[in-house]
């Protein structure tokens, strides 16, 4: 029986359903870039830095699957649509990508969050400085002290000036 649904949902693919689906075939897409890429990442033990990016790319590919087998069309009118603003804030991350090897994980990090943030609309300055500097902190604090992933470190590397937190793990 199980067999016979996959077979039914196989043949109701087609180019059509494809292009009826365009977000899910482009969550598709990125998911298998995520995954070849986080193969390539070195790998300890099971749950190294791989695992995670995996986990949740096979999870989108899973979603966007079941989106496209659901019989639903979906009517995507591409005159309605704005493309600058995506367009802008993909711009900043290729650009945060790019410079990342350059200013390291955090000062990237704050850099990146405080133009988009300024690209957004927000224009108080307490928000904007609270924002961009304790979110990338939070987050190296996260991941690269607790979580022990290694971040992207900057050429003159301004992140080791940052204190080491003890850490207390109680049960």
């Amino acid at each position: 029986m199980v067999k016979q649904r996959i077979a039914d949902a196989a043949d109701r693919v087609s180019v059509g359903t494809l292009l009826s689906h365009p977000l899910s075939v482009g969550f598709i897409l990125v998911s298998l870039v995520v995954i070849y890429a986080a193969s390539n990442f070195p790998n300890d033990s099971l749950f190294g830095p791989s695992f995670f990016p995996i986990l949740t790319s096979v999870g989108i590919i899973v979603f966007a699957v079941a989106d496209m087998l659901n019989g639903a069309e979906t009517e995507l009118e591409m005159g309605d649509i704005d493309v600058r603003p995506p367009a802008v804030v993909l711009g900043l991350l290729v650009a945060y990508v790019l410079v990342m090897p350059i200013l390291g994980f955090w000062v990237g990090s704050m850099l990146f969050l405080g133009v988009l943030l300024y690209y957004s609309g927000i224009r108080s300055l307490l928000l904007l400085v609270g924002l961009s500097l304790g979110v990338p902190t939070l987050l190296f604090y996260v991941f690269g002290r607790i979580f022990l992933v290694r971040l992207p470190e900057a050429i003159v590397p301004v992140s080791r000036l940052l204190p080491q937190l003890p850490l207390v793990v109680g049960l």
